[in-house]
């Protein structure tokens, strides 16, 4: 099943009218604040990590309400529940033939079909049909952008090493997110920049540009975020757990050269309560033979990219970790590696790359060992090569606990490595994981986690 975002077109039955209206206008609780209604509906396939629209029909004829839906249970034999939540009436009724008229004639068969009996909209139609959609109620253009002939056509215009760049910087935020426990959906609210798109954060709504003197006002205390003034270009945003909004992820991107030249994408990772960094370095493997491949050779990129993590490693390793139970890791070398093998940007898509999580030490281990060596005696990884590895919820139940990372004497010193990673041509993410403190301010905090006047950082790192 291809994970995209999409539409459906519900036609609701006289008789399931009133009792949806009534539920979508009075319905919720204390479990879920925003009331969601349910409609039994033919089965169809649709990724649940893709957003999915609805276009509801309560009146014959017409397109009346639209809906954020998801494809639910089975309903019965050949029936899955159609999920919806936030129902809301158009301005006004629009008439199947009125916007049927206004599609090109490349579509008007297709929509003629969905709008007979219902069910997903084709791909191109679904564009189409939304772009009349908004011409008819500009109110629903915000809501329905990411639906829209537009957004596709923006994407298509992106060149080929942007947006394997986009992806990569998405995955790093992704997994930034999965490792705070906080959700994902907000991925797929990206759209594309207006103006020049330097990394993934530009195109998040609430995302600043931000000005030197507030960054570093706000980071101060941070190891190494003195030599954020020499980027040209950082975003920030600030995320809340929806459970517990004092729960807080400080995300900035941060790059020195346009989209189309950055060379990847790399994380760092801070666990406040812990005081535990770690950083993942992210490959995109190839298509190779029989599977997907990573290659390297001597003194290229990747090679100076383990050197001087090593050099790094060697200085950390003079310091002496102290006693304090927070302080205790598995392992206190902070440095991952994850192969992907398909890095496709698809911003409908708000999963987490499948691929190879290996620890620098277990890297070194393999490779020294000759396990990673292709049938001519090259330098190759593959899934089939490289024996043991982590995967996605492995790592993240390992990282959120601070199991592994720096220690918190470790910590302290690691401007170095702030500074090496600012260098490299990646957009490097930063994502802090940290409580608010205040209570008393948990409340606003709740209502607008972008305010930075609410966002006391001047003890993160102390």
């Amino acid at each position: 099943m291809s994970i995209a975002a999409a539409g459906y077109v519900l036609k609701v039955p006289s008789e399931r009218r009133e009792v949806l209206l009534n539920e979508a206008e009075n319905g919720g609780s204390f479990y879920r604040s925003t009331p969601f209604v349910a409609e039994p509906v033919p089965n169809f396939d649709h990724s649940r990590r893709a957003p999915l629209v609805v276009f509801a029909s309560f009146e014959d004829g017409r397109i009346t309400h639209i809906a954020d839906g998801k494809r639910g249970a089975s309903a019965g034999t050949g029936l899955a529940r159609l999920n919806m939540q936030d129902l809301k009436p158009l301005a006004r009724p629009i008439p199947f033939e009125e916007l049927k008229s206004g599609v090109p004639k490349r579509v008007q068969a297709h929509l003629e079909r969905v709008l007979s009996g219902g069910g997903i909209l084709p791909p191109k139609t679904l564009g189409a049909f939304v772009d009349r959609i908004v011409e008819l109620d500009a109110s629903v253009g915000g809501r329905l952008a990411r639906f829209s002939e537009r957004r596709r056509e923006a994407l298509r215009r992106f060149e080929p090493r942007a947006k394997e760049n986009l992806a990569l910087q998405k995955e790093t935020l992704g997994i930034a997110l999965e490792i705070s426990g906080m959700s994902r959906d907000e991925l797929l609210a990206w759209q594309p920049a207006e103006s020049s798109q330097q990394s993934f954060l530009d195109g998040l709504p609430g995302a600043q540009v931000r000005e030197d003197a507030m960054l570093l006002a706000d980071f101060s205390t941070m190891p190494g975020f003195e030599t954020i003034s020499e980027v040209t270009h950082y975003g920030s945003k600030v995320f809340a757990k929806a459970e517990d909004p004092a729960v807080r992820l400080t995300v900035i991107m941060a790059n020195r050269l346009p989209l189309e030249q950055q060379t990847g994408a790399d994380l760092i990772y801070f666990n406040e309560a812990y005081r535990s960094f770690v950083m993942i370095q992210y490959k995109a493997m190839e298509k190779g033979k029989d599977q997907a491949e990573f290659r390297w050779q001597a003194n290229d990129q990747f090679v100076q990219e383990i050197a001087r993590m090593d050099a790094l490693l060697a200085e950390l390793g003079k310091i002496q970790s102290g006693s304090d139970p927070d302080g205790y890791r598995f392992s206190e070398n902070p440095f991952f590696l994850k192969f992907c093998p398909r890095v496709v940007f698809n911003p409908d898509d708000k999963g987490l790359f499948k691929g190879i999580y290996l620890p620098l030490d277990l890297w070194k281990r393999a490779e020294s060992a000759g396990r990673l060596k292709g049938s001519k005696g090259g330098n190759v990884l593959t899934f089939g090569n490289v024996g043991r590895r982590i995967n996605n919820s492995e790592f993240v139940g390992l990282v959120s606990g601070s199991w592994v990372g720096t220690s918190i004497e470790q910590s302290a010193v690691l401007g170095p490595l702030i500074r090496e990673v600012l260098a490299s041509g990646k957009t490097v993410t930063f994502a802090i994981k940290h409580v608010v403190a205040r209570a008393e301010h948990l409340d606003d905090i709740a209502e607008d986690p972008d305010d930075d006047d609410k966002l006391d950082t001047s003890k993160m790192f102390g």
